[in-house]
């Protein structure tokens, strides 16, 4: 049937000319007097929508339903100068997760909350949220969140994410499209608008929840589009799924020039084909990889896209100070220097080389500094800087005779000087720049080891030749910072999901496996002398033989998993997400003690707001335990009794080991200050 209607301005009642008017898979135009006709099919086509220019918004709904009868179906648009402007500020929400159920982890109160901390703390112009609206996509949370974006002033687009579909599709075959609560309460699960000269496409490209036909449809849209973009404007799209390289070059040849997504629950940036693509954590509740919940938020201008920035929804509690002391049972450990580095500090600690301290520089804004930071472990003056492609999630490995390998997020893998700074090589994993790495590499024996859950490979020190390289999985999902250990001629991973597995070094071949289906979020295995110390099954640990894998004792004991573990003289410490610090006897697994933290200054933690956790791993310090707290403080435990000798508040998170530097230490937190103590 041909629908038929014209776009008028609603202030002037004229019609309105080269408006995009489309059927969710072919786009027109409209003509002179603001007409337009287009084709449609009830049941195929069910919504036709304007592409709202620059400058105006609709009072009503942007988009006609389409009934049996066909008919006209016209659309007043209102003048709205503050949306003509090229300088303006949008934020990127995502992954809402928003149940029906009033108090839990994301009720509609919760992202009032959030979203009007959101406007206070940014200022937007407008907001996006790129999927999983909610939970599951019935019609009570799909209401529920149509009724806390119409809660606050500033507009929101919303997109269709997997979970927006998950309760129609229980219902369904699933070769049917599960759109119908959706389009029932929030009209089109994929659109267009203009704003400021730039162009906005929301992709709905989560295919499993759309038949082939209607996966071929919408991907006929999103070309056609782009496509009828006047040349020289700039556009943005925003999808709910990470996308495919290929994706990627496509959109890059239709003037894209920021890609936007959700999904995975984490942050990473890269550029590829002149693309910025970019992944947010949650609004609502920590992200997988420990990023804190919070959004992203790009400034436009007359020049282009100025910034693409993640933000973190701060506390006013948080307030970064600098202590003059450790104060200890016995003296103090006076601050001897003070050190802010280009980036914030997250899960990377600072690592000793010498007289050098080696800094990760994680930045998950677009064009931000990436790399490695040296410090003159003494004074703290910057002696160098290396740039990297995207963020070093994790610290670097050092050789010993001064050779520094660090890997970014989408997989490149650089061997540094660690002397000067000065790069040997660089070699791109498989797969780069799809790679979701959070590891470091480890070096021995001439190779250097790197890679993550999709798989793992041998480089030669000299050259990054590869040896060997072996596929373990169909991604990296979830970001892991469980890094490597090397125990002589075998590299054992912890495999999120699956378990403990040493492969050998020379050839990449598994030697043994030990399954007990780990999550993402365990701290990294510790060695003490020939034995393995790991989180096992759920609330376990697990003390294992590292030459053969054979269990020597796993007992259960921990709060849900370890985020972080040390072990030496007898003793195991591991610390949790649910804020504690607990001792164990290494050889019978028996509890010595455990030490409560206090509130988190961020929500950091995988699926948590509000409570009391910890990421960073306890480092042994004379017959002393030293942990960073996310509550802003540094304890010092006594390791036989658990008992405080020490607390030092710093303000900020403290998510990253403490580095030791001799008869001290030094301190990094989330702002990215370094504080070295000594005597």
């Amino acid at each position: 049937m041909q629908i038929r209607g014209k776009v008028r301005d609603k202030a002037s009642g004229q019609g309105m000319e080269n408006v995009l008017v489309s059927n969710g898979e072919h786009v027109v135009s409209t003509d002179g007097d603001g007409s337009y006709v287009l084709q449609a099919e009830h049941g195929t086509h069910p919504f036709v929508w304007v592409s709202t220019p620059d400058g105006f918004t609709a009072d009503d709904r942007f988009y006609g339903i389409v009934d049996e009868a066909g008919g006209d179906l016209d659309f007043d648009l209102t003048p709205a100068p503050e949306r003509e402007g090229r300088s303006f500020r949008l934020a990127q929400i995502t992954d809402t997760h928003l149940e029906a159920e009033a108090g839990g982890r994301s009720s509609k109160e919760v992202l009032i909350q959030a979203l009007r901390e959101l406007e206070s703390q940014a200022e937007p112009d407008l907001i996006i949220h790129s999927g999983d609206l909610t939970n599951i996509g019935s019609l009570g949370q799909l209401r529920h969140f149509h009724e806390a974006i119409e809660a606050i002033e500033t507009p929101v687009f919303p997109l269709l994410g997997n979970h927006d579909g998950g309760d129609e599709r229980r219902s369904r075959s699933g070769e049917e499209t599960c759109t119908r609560n959706y389009g029932q309460i929030l009209g089109p699960a994929y659109y267009s608008f203009n704003w400021g000269g730039y162009h906005f496409a929301l992709y709905a490209d989560v295919d499993a929840f759309f038949s082939p036909a209607d996966q071929q449809r919408k991907a006929a849209w999103l070309r056609a589009d782009l496509a009828r973009q006047p040349p020289g404007r700039e556009s943005v799209v925003v999808v709910h799924m990470p996308p495919a390289i290929s994706f990627v070059e496509q959109l890059s040849r239709s003037g894209v020039v920021v890609l936007l997504y959700g999904h995975w629950h984490s942050s990473r940036t890269f550029s590829h084909s002149g693309v910025a693509v970019a992944a947010t954590p949650p609004l609502c509740f920590g992200g997988i990889d420990t990023e804190p919940r919070g959004y992203r938020l790009l400034q436009f201008s007359e020049s282009g896209v100025e910034s693409v920035e993640l933000r973190a929804l701060q506390r006013p509690s948080l307030r970064p100070t600098s202590p003059a002391a450790i104060t200890l049972e016995n003296g103090e450990l006076p601050l001897l220097w003070e050190r802010r580095i280009s980036s914030q500090l997250h899960r990377a600690a600072p690592v000793r080389w010498e007289d050098n301290l080696l800094v990760s520089l994680r930045c998950e804004d677009i064009g931000a500094a990436t790399g490695l930071c040296c410090l003159d472990a003494t004074t703290g003056e910057r002696r160098w800087e290396h740039r990297t492609d995207a963020s070093v999630k994790n610290s670097a490995a050092v050789s010993a005779d001064g050779l520094c390998a660090l890997i970014s997020s989408p997989g490149r893998l650089y061997l540094l000087d660690a002397a000067t700074g000065s790069r040997r090589w660089e070699v791109d994993l498989p797969e780069y720049p799809s790679r979701w790495i959070h590891l470091s590499p480890a070096i021995a024996d001439g190779a250097v080891y790197a890679g993550a859950k999709a798989g793992y490979g041998a480089y030669e020190l000299d050259s990054g030749r590869q040896q060997w390289y072996t596929p373990l999985d169909s991604s990296d999902a979830w970001p892991s910072y469980a890094t490597p250990v090397v125990f002589g001629p075998l590299l054992i991973v912890l495999q999120q999901g699956r378990g403990l597995l040493a492969l050998e070094r020379r050839s990449g071949e598994i030697v043994w496996e030990r399954e007990f289906r780990p999550g993402y979020q365990y701290g990294a295995p510790v060695l003490v002398d020939d034995l393995l110390v790991s989180g096992g099954a759920p609330e376990h640990l697990v003390v294992l033989r590292a030459a053969s894998g054979e269990t020597i004792w796993e007992r259960e004991g921990l709060e849900k998993y370890p985020t972080g573990l040390a072990a030496g003289a007898d003793r195991i410490f591991a610390t949790t997400p649910a804020g504690q610090i607990t001792c164990f006897d290494l050889h019978t697994g028996e509890l010595g003690w455990r030490f409560q933290t206090g509130d988190d200054l961020l929500d950091m933690t995988p699926y948590s707001r509000g409570g009391r956790s910890l990421l960073a791993a306890p480092v042994r310090w004379r017959e002393r335990v030293i942990v960073g707290g996310l509550d802003g403080v540094l304890y010092i435990l006594d390791a036989a009794s658990g008992a405080c000798v020490s607390e030092t508040r710093f303000g900020a998170p403290i998510s990253a080991a403490p580095c030791l530097m001799g008869d001290g230490l030094c301190v990094g937190i989330w702002d990215g200050r370094l504080y070295c103590f000594g005597g």
